[in-house]
């Protein structure tokens, strides 16, 4: 066993031919290096830390990416390519953004002709209901009417039909002029005749300018309900109120206001002459192009009558309250 591990490596090895091994000679130059230095002899110089371990721009500098690039490249082609179309059809977008404005510009400052006969109003109303009967005799002082018809709808609850019923009638709006007591000067005030044929229904609706000082109101509706004898609800029993909204499908926001019904299917609504109140009905008056009005019939059941102002209600309300300095 002797012989076997002398002849792999020998045990002892000749003086002066002894060569330190890569282990041997780290550990003395670790110890070399913590022993202070003898005198006479100069310290080692510092070590530069910044010139030994910080790394040069070639390795901190990273390689270019070349997908980068071609990422960049082709978003700039199409930023550049959307660009150069909007420029390009820039004057069909603005020629086709003039043709949507144009027509309604124009219908507003387009006037009906003058006609002392009453309107076609079939178009007004829906297939299969029957034609409207002719327009009442106008009342003394009233104006004949020179505007089209416009569209009027009655809904009524219905106990088998969830959605109810629907009828389809018209409107005409006018001036007329009113005196509203004995000795005081004649006043303008708005009318609208109003038909549903199917209901062989009729209304008369106005707004006039308050001038009695003893009525708290700004302005005053009278609502006069002219029905057959024969009609499916027995009559009129409530009128709460009068509604604004912006479309026949929108909802209508109330105008402050009292209703008080006077007679059987005759009914007034005093407006609030309070100041928050009065601007706020005003506004709605004006900016509003439907009008709701709320119905209770004799049989409990609700029903409500939604009418159009359109472009002849609404020349008719700038007259009255222009009239009126409002």
């Amino acid at each position: 066993m002797l012989d076997r591990e002398a002849s792999q490596e020998p045990m002892f090895e000749a003086p002066g031919r002894h060569e330190p091994r890569p282990h041997e000679e780290s550990f003395v130059a670790d110890d070399e290096l913590s022993e202070p230095p003898r005198e006479g002899r100069a310290p080692p110089p510092p070590i530069d830390e910044e010139m030994e371990f910080e790394p040069s721009d070639e390795e901190v500098r990273p390689r270019p990416s070349y997908r980068d690039l071609t990422k960049g490249l082709a978003i700039a082609g199409l930023v550049i390519s959307i660009g150069g179309l909007l420029l390009w059809q820039w004057p069909n977008m603005v020629a086709f953004y003039r043709s949507f404005r144009t027509p309604a510009v124009e219908t507003t400052r387009e006037a009906p002709p003058a006609t002392t006969a009453r309107p076609k109003i079939t178009d007004r109303i829906e297939p299969g209901s029957q034609q409207a009967p002719a327009a009442p005799t106008p009342a003394p002082g009233a104006q004949p009417a020179v505007s089209a018809a416009q569209k009027v709808v009655l809904y009524e609850e219905d106990p088998a039909d969830p959605n109810g019923k629907r009828f389809v009638g018209s409107a005409i709006w006018r001036t007329e002029t009113v005196t509203p007591a004995p000795g005081q000067p004649p006043e303008l005030a708005i009318r609208a005749d109003i038909e549903v044929p199917e209901r062989k229904l009729a209304v008369t609706w106005s707004l006039r300018r308050n001038t009695d000082k003893g009525l708290p109101a700004t302005h005053t509706v009278e609502i006069m309900f002219k029905l057959p004898a024969d009609f499916p609800a027995g009559g009129i029993s409530n009128v709460p109120g009068i509604l604004m909204k912006q479309a026949e499908s929108t909802r209508g926001v109330p105008l402050a206001g009292l209703a008080v019904k006077v007679t059987p299917g005759f009914y007034l609504i005093g407006l609030s002459n309070l100041e928050a109140d009065k601007e706020r009905n005003l506004q709605l008056l004006k900016e509003r192009g439907w009008f709701d009005i709320p119905v209770v019939y004799n049989n409990n059941r609700r029903a409500i009558l939604a009418m159009e102002k359109g472009s002849p209600g609404e020349r008719v309300f700038a007259d009255a309250f222009k009239a009126w300095k409002q």
